[in-house]
């Protein structure tokens, strides 16, 4: 069965957009499909070119003891989920509970099976698989326990079916950008920021030398307040070893020795500081935000003088109070 479906889903739309779309792509899909071949040949034409856009691959694969056909969609090897597994099954059979249990039982052998695969750390890749069950008209999930401590099919928890409505599909939706999302642990967190990073170094020293070189009245004012408030308990506690510190934190983020140790010290405070306003930004606007971009994704492609604008509304505060959000700690003093 082939056919064209209009109105299909565009990665900059936004997450709820799209999640319309898609149920009513998929409406249009199951009212002709026949068998679930024609399920999932007709949904994967809707969702495709919305992964390709994140960089997730697409793999069909095939049950080990049987015929069925299976998408898995894989992502970063680091992603928030490792994979998604879809079992398609024929249009609207999810109304008999009987073929619900079927098909759970067959996403949790798959699940098993690869999480055996994975012998290093089997649990750990478990909790990091999704498995879905779709009929066209509804949907339901499947998640290894995070509190199991072994591979077990009990550990395996069904939520649904639900009907396949826009609550739903951003659900679905959600699960599937994940594939391209770091986990935000402490442990990524740490990994990608710390100061044997890459970004850390390049954005300390870069504060310092403007600091040095292309500050303003108002920056020092700043930096002036600062020292009276923050300095005096990072700066002041380290007595006859600052000299000995200052070198020690200046090699560390790869600035210029001699740099002023309560500047550089707040310096890599501005930088934790932009960092926490960023990472709360892209939070805050995630479920607002387009299905394939982020708001940091956003920054790195925007012109000179739109990082500038973007910049100063996160500096304002107005992507946060358009949320509610107006008392950020610190906020007065990094701007």
């Amino acid at each position: 069965m082939t056919q064209e479906v209009q109105g299909l889903p565009a990665p900059h739309e936004s997450l709820q957009q799209v999640a319309d779309k898609l149920v009513a792509a998929a409406q249009a899909v199951t009212a002709s499909a026949q068998t679930e071949e024609d399920l999932r040949i007709g949904i994967e034409k809707v969702l495709d070119p919305l992964l390709e856009s994140i960089g997730i691959e697409t793999k069909a694969r095939y049950e080990r003891l049987g015929a069925d056909a299976k998408t898995v969609y894989q992502g970063r090897p680091d992603a928030v989920h490792g994979q998604v597994i879809i079992e398609y099954e024929p249009p609207n059979v999810f109304s008999s509970e009987r073929v619900v249990e079927h098909a759970h039982d067959q996403l949790v052998s798959y699940m098993t099976a690869e999480a055996e695969g994975h012998k290093a750390d089997a649990v750990g890749f478990a909790s990091r698989l999704v498995g879905i069950g779709f009929d066209g008209g509804r949907i339901f999930f499947v998640q290894f326990s995070r509190t199991a401590e072994a591979l077990d099919r009990q550990a395996f928890i069904r939520h649904g079916p639900y009907p396949f409505d826009p609550e739903s599909a951003r659900t679905f939706l959600t699960y599937l950008r994940a594939l391209a999302r770091l986990p935000l642990t402490a442990e990524h967190l740490a990994a990608r920021f710390e100061p044997k990073g890459k970004i850390a170094p390049l954005a300390v020293s870069a504060f310092a030398d403007a600091l040095e070189h292309w500050g303003s009245p108002r920056v020092r004012v700043f930096f002036n307040e600062w020292k009276r408030l923050f300095g005096i308990v990072y700066g002041e506690q380290f007595g006859a070893q600052k000299s000995e510190q200052a070198q020690t934190l200046a090699g560390l983020y790869g600035v210029a020795q001699g740099t002023d140790f309560q500047e550089l010290l707040f310096c890599v405070h501005t930088y934790f500081a932009l960092l926490m306003k960023l990472i709360a930004a892209e939070l805050i606007t995630l479920k607002d935000s387009s299905f394939a971009t982020s708001f940091c994704h956003q920054l790195t492609h925007a012109s000179q003088d739109g990082l500038r604008a973007q910049l100063t509304e996160v500096e304002d505060g107005g992507v946060y109070a358009k949320r509610g959000v107006s008392n950020f700690l610190e906020g007065d003093f990094f701007r």
